[in-house]
């Protein structure tokens, strides 16, 4: 049975980019969820603006006012990297993930690129 990700259910909240994960890039940056980090840099430029604003509240999304930046999937490309560090930083959350098994990942209410992207990022973690 296939597993929606989605944070404005319980299931599997966790898993979520809105989900609070803290955790820290290779620059020292410190990131409240994945979605924090995914917003401050998707033009492919940090935006500090975006940065700064309170990300300490489970579910909050600030959209970076910068434009996002797709040549190339780049975009795509940041999501992976931004996951994948929360993840490895997370242990409880890479548990929370592996525990999905084999079960197909969804995100089924996203109506753009993400519904496809953000389940194929999740379980390239989750096998890797």
């Amino acid at each position: 049975m296939p597993i929606n990700i989605w944070y404005s259910t319980d299931e599997c909240r966790e898993l979520s980019n809105l989900a609070l994960r803290p955790f820290t890039d290779d620059a020292g940056n410190k990131y409240q969820s994945v979605e924090h980090a995914y917003q401050s840099w998707k033009s492919g430029e940090f935006d500090i603006a975006t940065y700064n604003k309170r990300w300490d509240k489970a579910g909050t999304k600030h959209v970076g006012k910068l434009g996002t930046k797709t040549k190339n999937n780049w975009n795509i490309l940041l999501m992976y990297k931004i996951m994948r560090k929360s993840f490895l930083q997370n242990p409880k959350s890479r548990k929370a993930l592996r525990d999905t098994g084999n079960e197909t990942i969804t995100h089924t209410q996203d109506r753009g690129v993400w519904k496809k992207q953000f389940p194929q990022i999740l379980m390239q973690i989750r096998n890797s």
